[in-house]
């Protein structure tokens, strides 16, 4: 049954003149995923009253494509000039930047655009395999097993930054701090805002992530006296190849295909989304061998985060189509599409119509490849960008930045916000402070919040059992094996 309707849904994808579909959306999908600020579920949201007239199968394929084209492009900017095309692809600029500085940006490119479509096809095996036994995943996860996920990222504070420890622990102090400033989720009052009506729901990350990473850089990069990005000139020869991108992927098969199990398992809970996916798949990775050269340019770095944004795509997909549960913006978008025009996702969805679903599941996985064929082809002609001269990049840049800032909320409070965190961007940067842990911090500080305080209530009312939870003990062994892992490696590192 599955697999026919597999093969009816992919015959269909390739027939004229839906084909048309999936490739008109990842090209919008990567245009827009390419300027900062701008992300995929910004253009589902425009994209719904042209879809109106449109029968149920083409809106289907084209929403698909606009949730799986994006996420790749969004790289290219992180990688090139620190700006993240979309939050989850903050993760990549740790690593993926400090490669283009050493003119290595096309293998930066090539490895994301590979990990992102293999991703991707995890990711969409995954959410085939797991379609019978969704129910009993979703149940399966609750407040402590969230609680221990964010707990687990956080231990990955002092593993990327082993060159200061003591800096990384107190940045992400800092980053915990700032990410608690909003509503108190036990009592809904107002706390550390300063008495001011913009930061009552809390800080936003794009304007900090914008601030820290993008302004920094175009401030060091003026006070450096650098010629360009890769401290080059534009006759300059680029390092790196796109081949070593590419191959890196299949040299590191076990980190790849845990960090995309991990993307795809986060992807499946709601409300958390690809920048914890990417953020906690980066963390995970740091605690391998050499995490040491993290954030200096090592492309696991790369490979880790992009694998995991994009098999959370799969993943977040289950919860949507067997009960109607968004757990992103885009998702949410999606199910708004597929509600407008008589799509009702369910179990009768998965039970009755299963080519509708293989139809929506094929074209997110064609977008992404797309996407990725594209950035491997035109890895050399992107790097280059690095090489453009100081003096006509920064200027851009900012103009770029100022624009990212306001596209989202519209709002002049997030563009001084970015200013200012440029300003503390930049004083980290000078003064060795690890902005990989304040940003860590920050991402993961509403779950851990929210989780810890859910979890403490279950307590008291006697209904939490860790023995009868499986996940939760699952993840507390990591958690453990975490710590001890990290001892033992300071240990080694302290004997050698």
């Amino acid at each position: 049954m599955m697999l026919e309707s597999a093969l009816e849904a992919l015959l269909l994808l390739f027939s004229w003149p839906y084909i048309i579909y999936p490739i008109a959306g990842t090209i919008l999908a990567m245009v827009f995923s390419f300027l900062p600020g701008l992300n995929g579920a910004t253009l589902m949201a425009l994209a719904i009253p042209w879809t109106l007239g449109w029968d149920p199968l083409s809106s289907l394929i084209f929403f698909g494509a606009l949730v799986g084209g994006g996420t790749f492009m969004g790289s290219v900017t992180a990688i090139l000039f620190n700006i993240p095309g979309t939050s989850p692809n903050a993760a990549t600029m740790f690593d993926g930047y400090p490669m283009a500085l050493r003119g290595e940006a096309k293998t930066a490119i090539a490895c994301s655009a590979t990990a992102s479509a293999l991703g991707a096809t995890v990711g969409v095996v995954l959410l085939i395999a797991l379609i019978p036994a969704v129910r009993h995943i979703v149940l399966a996860v609750g407040p402590p097993e969230l609680l221990l996920l964010a707990v687990w990222g956080l231990t990955t504070v002092a593993l990327v930054s082993r060159k200061a420890v003591l800096k990384g622990l107190i940045a992400a102090g800092l980053g915990l701090l700032v990410g608690f400033v909003g509503l108190d989720p036990r009592t809904a009052e107002l706390r550390f805002t300063l008495g001011l009506e913009y930061l009552s729901d809390g800080i936003p990350v794009i304007p900090v992530f914008l601030g820290l990473f993008a302004l920094a850089e175009m401030i060091d990069l003026h006070a450096s006296g650098k010629k360009s990005v890769a401290d080059r000139d534009v006759k300059g020869a680029m390092g790196g190849s796109t081949r070593e991108g590419v191959l890196a992927v299949f040299r590191n098969p076990g980190l790849f295909l845990r960090s995309s199990l991990l993307g795809t398992l986060i992807g499946i809970i709601p409300g958390i989304g690809g920048t914890v996916a990417s953020f906690v798949a980066y963390g995970h990775a740091a605690q391998g061998r050499g995490g040491e050269r993290f954030g200096e340019g090592d492309i696991r770095g790369v490979l880790a985060p992009e694998a995991a944004n994009d098999a959370k795509d799969g993943g977040s997909l289950l919860p949507v189509l067997a009960f109607g549960i968004p757990g992103s913006e885009s998702t949410v978008m999606l199910l708004a599409a597929m509600t407008l025009h008589g799509i009702n996702p369910g179990p009768e969805l998965i039970n009755s119509e299963l080519t509708l679903v293989f139809t929506l599941i094929w074209s997110l996985l064609l977008a992404n490849w797309l996407t990725s064929i594209f950035g491997i082809g035109v890895s050399e002609r992107f790097a280059r960008l690095t090489l453009v001269p100081a003096r006509l990049l920064i200027p851009v840049i900012l103009v770029l930045v100022v624009l990212a800032a306001l596209v989202q909320r519209a709002s002049y409070g997030d563009l001084l916000l970015a200013v200012f965190f440029g300003g503390v961007g930049f004083a980290m940067k000078r003064l060795g402070w690890p902005r990989v842990s304040f940003v860590l911090a920050l991402v993961l500080a509403s779950l851990f919040e929210t989780n810890l305080h859910l979890t403490m209530r279950l307590a008291e009312t006697g209904r939490f059992d860790p023995m009868t939870r499986p996940v939760f003990l699952a993840l507390l062994f990591l958690v453990a094996g975490t710590f001890v892992w990290s001892i033992l490696g300071r240990l080694r590192a302290r004997r050698s």
